[in-house]
This record gives structure tokens, C-alpha cells and sequence, in this order.
């Protein structure tokens, strides 16, 4: 069924296709014969022209008068050798009426739709026809055609996207939703057990790892929905993590805090921007080599008011042609892990704070600096 469901948008886009190319062969077919039989009638009608000027006068010339009275969609006109317009019909002018003429004339010869009238040996005329209304809709018709069907794919496309978008979120929230409500139970529970135990150096390590889960929860349940975004201190929330994870990491590895002098406040959802943060900081530590290097945050406001964090590091670097594909669902580079990372840290920055994360730059055997943009 998985499969049937990710080969059927393809069969639809060739059946598209399909469908297109047929519209345009058809239309252009049509196009043609109406075309070529439009030649034929104006053939008619030069010739019933001639005959009715070169005819007796006691000459039953009925005939030719009912073929000219007959066309009444193909604009006509016929002009003596100089280009002198002798009379027209189906035909409205537009201007000045040599220089319209003059103008049909050269473009109906480059396009042959024109016959010589031998009225005499030394009275020529010219008859110059022009395509009917429904000849040009014609044209005009297979790009009309093609349209609707772009159109129809586009739609169709985005209907698809936007399913799939749409069961990617519920899957998130669920997801969320249920991991802090599983993480509350035990939360509290060991809280409770923390009351009644005697105090000692070991409770305040493990009252901070018990924080340390309810912050966890509180994240989770905050990504399910659209959390509150307040003033903070961004100086400081970066501050809290660069110390949180130096205490946890190798003596080899440095994770520093570059933050100007004047507090930088944005709207945070604190929780939330921590781990963006320490979600980055993880990265940049499982991409050292050998263990060991640099990571710098950097704070920085500018003067249009947007406010720029930056996390360097002095790792292994992103291949270009996999820097794309960083920020998907699934996409890791290590032995173990989901992939969910940075997809969490570019859905907190993006959908919940407005902003924009990206790759500024990375270097194979140098390292890569991430930027966040928060306006």
C-alpha cells in the first residue's frame, strides 16, 4: 500500500503528460485543416473574383457573386500592383489606412496567405487574406489547454504536499505529547522520593537531574504546540547552555560564549531556544575528530534590529553536496541516532520563533559554523 501510494503522484504526472501531448497534437491538427481549407475557400474566391471581372456583361455571373457573399469570417482585401487598397471584406482598419495596408500586405506575404488575379495582361491585382476568428482562438487554444492541466497538476501537487505536511505535524505533536506525558509520571514520583530522602551532596546532583528531565518534558510539551514567546535574555540563555554541556563534555573539547556587553533581548521561548543550542553544541562535539576542539557561540545584534547567534566549531565539516539534506527527518551521519536533531532545531528556529537557520560555512577537515537568524 506504501508503495502503490508513493508511485501513484508519478502516474498521475505521466498521465498528465500524456494527456498534454495529446491536447497540443490534436489542437495543432485542427489548427492545420481549418488552415488548409481556409487556402482552399480564398483559392475559390480569387478565382470567382477573376471570372466576375473578366466575364461578358450579358454573362450569368450569379454564381461568383454568391461564393464572394458567402465568406463571412476570413478577413480579405485585394490592392492593384502599387499596393492600392480596391476593396475589402470581414476586414476592419485600424489608423491610417495606407499605413495599415501597407502593413497586412508585408506581413501577409511573409506568411503566403495572398493570391495574384490576372484581370487582363496588363491588369494584375492582388487578393490577401488574413486568418479567421476561430482559426486564431485555434492557435491560442492548446496554450489555454495547457494551462488548465498545469494548473490542475500544480493543485493536485500541492494537495499532496500538503497531506503529507499535514500528517508529518500530527505526527510531531502526537509524538511530543506523549513523550512529556510519559517523562511526567516518573518526574514526580522521583521529586517525591527526594522529599523524604536525608539531605547530602548526592541529592543536589540528583535534584539537578531531575530538573534536568522536567526541562525535557517541558520542551516536548512545549514543540507540540505553539509556545508563548517572551521577553528574554538571549545573552543568557546561551550562557546556561555553553555551561550545562562544558561540565559534560570531554576536557579536550572547549565550548565557549562570545555575547556583547549589552543584554540582547528578543522574544524566546526559552525552553525551546536552549535546545536549539544544545542540539547544535552536540553536533559540533560528535563532529569533532579524535575527540578533541573548539566550539564558539556567537550573540550579536545588528542594527536593523535582527538578532544573529552563530555556533562554530572546529570539526570534521558537511560534504556541499549533503549541506542540503542536514536539516531532514531521518538524515544522520552517525552509527547510531533517528536523524531528528537539527529537523527539531530548523522547525523550533522556523515555525516557532520566525526565524531562519542555515549553513554559513563549511570547510571539509576545518569545521562548520550554523547561523540563526531571529528578526
Amino acid at each position: 500500500m506504501k508503495s502503490l501510494k508513493n508511485i501513484f503522484p508519478w502516474i498521475f504526472l505521466s498521465v498528465s503528460i500524456l494527456l498534454i501531448g495529446l491536447f497540443l497534437y490534436f489542437s495543432n491538427r485542427l489548427a492545420i485543416q481549418l488552415e488548409v481549407q481556409e487556402r482552399e475557400k480564398m483559392e475559390v474566391w480569387a478565382e470567382a473574383y477573376r471570372h466576375l471581372f473578366t466575364a461578358d456583361d450579358n454573362a450569368d455571373v450569379s454564381l461568383e457573386l454568391k461564393v464572394l457573399e458567402e465568406n463571412k469570417t476570413i478577413p480579405v482585401f485585394y490592392t492593384d500592383e502599387r499596393g492600392t487598397l480596391l476593396g475589402f471584406n470581414n476586414l476592419k482598419i485600424e489608423g491610417d489606412t495606407a499605413q495599415f495596408i501597407s502593413g497586412k500586405i508585408k506581413a501577409l506575404t511573409q506568411s503566403g496567405n495572398y493570391f495574384e488575379i490576372n484581370i487582363t495582361p496588363d491588369n494584375c491585382q492582388y487578393l490577401y487574406y488574413d486568418e479567421s476568428l476561430l482559426l486564431k482562438e485555434l492557435h491560442y487554444y492548446p496554450y489555454i489547454q495547457l494551462l488548465v492541466v498545469i494548473v490542475f497538476v500544480l493543485l493536485f501537487y500541492y494537495m499532496i504536499t500538503s497531506r503529507k505536511q499535514y500528517e508529518q505535524n500530527r505526527l510531531w505533536v502526537g509524538l511530543s505529547k506523549e513523550t512529556a506525558h510519559q517523562l511526567g509520571t516518573p518526574i514526580q514520583s522521583l521529586m517525591g522520593w527526594l522529599e523524604i530522602m536525608e539531605d547530602g551532596e548526592w541529592k543536589e546532583e540528583m535534584k539537578k537531574d531531575v530538573s534536568r528531565l522536567h526541562t525535557v518534558a517541558d520542551r516536548f510539551s512545549k514543540i507540540g504546540s505553539q509556545p508563548k514567546l517572551e521577553p528574554t535574555d538571549v545573552g543568557e540563555v546561551i550562557s546556561s547552555v555553553v555551561d550545562y554541556m562544558q561540565k559534560r563534555v570531554s576536557g579536550r573539547i572547549s565550548i565557549s560564549a562570545q555575547l556583547p556587553e549589552e543584554p540582547v533581548i528578543h522574544q524566546l521561548c526559552a525552553p525551546l531556544f536552549a535546545w536549539v543550542i544544545e542540539n547544535l553544541c552536540k553536533n559540533a562535539v560528535d563532529a569533532m575528530p579524535d575527540g578533541q576542539g573548539e566550539i564558539k557561540v556567537s550573540l550579536a545584534k545588528e542594527t536593523n534590529g535582527r538578532v544573529v547567534i552563530e555556533v562554530a566549531d572546529s570539526g570534521k565539516g558537511i560534504a556541499k553536496n549533503r549541506q542540503k539534506e542536514i536539516f531532514d527527518a531521518g538524515f544522520t551521519t552517525k552509527q547510531r541516532g533517528w536523524g531528528l536533531g537539527l529537523t527539531l532545531v530548523k522547525r523550533i528556529v522556523e515555525r516557532n520563533h520566525h526565524g531562519k537557520i542555515f549553513i554559513k560555512s563549511s570547510v571539509l577537515g576545518k569545521g562548520t559554523v550554523f547561523r540563526i537568524e531571529l528578526q
